[in-house]
């Protein structure tokens, strides 16, 4: 799976995913300490899986002032799908 963290022309900030992700992803959830990404998926769990890249600094910058993500992946016939989820900033 590949997944990267991108921003829009708007300003907005992507995570794309190739393939789809799994299940629906309800939040993301930023840990400013680590500068790490965690994606949290819908369900009776709450499961979550730590994205495997530590952020850059410019990213960072991006990532503290936003206050949502797009989610947006590609499937097998390469049509994109996307959804609007809350970015929440965890930690000082």
């Amino acid at each position: 799976m590949n997944i990267e963290l991108g921003q829009l022309q708007n300003g907005e900030l992507v995570i794309l995913s190739d393939p789809p992700f799994g299940r629906v992803i309800c939040r993301v959830e930023y840990y400013r300490d680590q500068n790490l990404m965690m994606l949290v998926y819908d369900g009776p769990d709450d499961d979550s899986e730590l994205m495997h890249y530590e952020l850059n600094s410019s990213a960072v910058a991006r990532v503290e002032t936003s206050p949502s993500i797009l989610i947006v992946s590609q499937d097998r016939e390469r049509c994109l799908h996307g959804y609007d989820v809350p970015l929440v900033h965890i930690g000082c």
